[in-house]
């Protein structure tokens, strides 16, 4: 056996696929099968692309979707009301600046903006029957990555299904990243969560989970407001005021490992996990002076 790799840029991040199998055209076959579903999510839910289902129904307010965008949405509200707000996919992050994708923002300085916005998720409206999704006036649908988390576990299993010769695999989309299976060696695979503060890496071994690491130290941008970064608190105005410079959260959904990292940057740490109430999720959390909160 050997890991074969694909490496390249899609949905705004760089992304990577493993593949531990006997031949590189077998591999092959699943980058193509993998890249294939990664482009008709990016088509669906990018906000940057102003075609997109997502960027259509921002600006409509109401129509009707497709399957995927509905069950995409479903699984998002109720994880916000699983972490009581942490996740929200209401919360605009473009209002402090970070309106264009990453890359093209990181030698700029745009404006900070503060004008009200609707982040209540009771006042969506999905139709049963029609499958029309209703916004209110002032909200606006972003899943981030949310949905990086969802999709990289979706891949996998897709994988491991489809292609029964695979012995293992690995999907990482921008740090949310989800394997199946055994490294070439028989093994589980492990990875380094790299700490901010002391510049060293600490490891943690996944099987058949996903790993999701959200922080405030990495994606950040000037304003003139001062310097800001990706994650936004409840009230989806302002960057938080928290301990942890980063949280890295192993669970078998993809989708609640990004969820549940972000609440640990949103809330004290007792708090955070009064609220996750999960025992099967695993934690590596790092303070803004390198002292590491984990149960991994």
């Amino acid at each position: 056996m050997h890991e074969y790799e694909h490496t390249g840029m899609a949905m705004g991040t760089e992304i990577s696929i493993a593949i531990i199998t006997s031949s590189k055209d077998d591999a092959e076959r699943g980058f193509k099968h993998a890249l294939t579903t990664i482009r008709e999510y990016e088509e669906k839910f990018s906000r940057f692309r102003q075609e997109s289902e997502l960027s259509r129904l921002n600006m409509i307010k109401k129509m009707p979707v497709s399957p995927i965008f509905l069950v995409v949405l479903k699984e998002a509200l109720e994880l916000s009301k699983k972490t009581q707000m942490a996740f929200n996919p209401l919360v605009q992050v473009s209002r402090l600046g970070y309106s264009t994708s990453f890359v093209e923002i990181t030698n700029t300085t745009p404006r900070s903006r503060d004008e009200p916005y609707d982040t209540d998720i009771a006042k969506i409206h999905i139709d049963p029957h029609t499958n029309i999704v209703t916004l209110a006036v002032g909200q606006k649908l972003d899943f981030g990555g949310f949905l990086k988390g969802y999709l990289a576990e979706k891949l996998a299993k897709k994988l491991e299904v489809e292609f029964p010769s695979y012995h293992g695999v690995i999907v990482n989309l921008g740090g949310d990243l989800h394997t199946r299976g055994l490294d070439e060696y028989g093994k589980k695979f492990v990875f380094e969560i790299y700490n901010p503060v002391t510049t060293t890496d600490e490891s943690c071994i996944l099987y058949n989970q996903s790993l999701a690491t959200s922080g405030t130290y990495k994606r950040t941008w000037q304003t003139s407001d001062g310097k800001k970064h990706h994650i936004l608190d409840t009230s989806g105005k302002k960057n938080p005021s928290t301990d942890i410079v980063s949280a890295s959260v192993i669970h078998a959904n993809g989708a609640e490992s990004e969820a549940y990292a972000k609440t640990f940057l949103l809330f004290p740490f007792s708090e955070a996990l009064n609220i996750i109430k999960d025992p099967t999720v695993s934690y590596l959390l790092i303070t803004h002076t390198g002292i590491i909160i984990k149960n991994i």
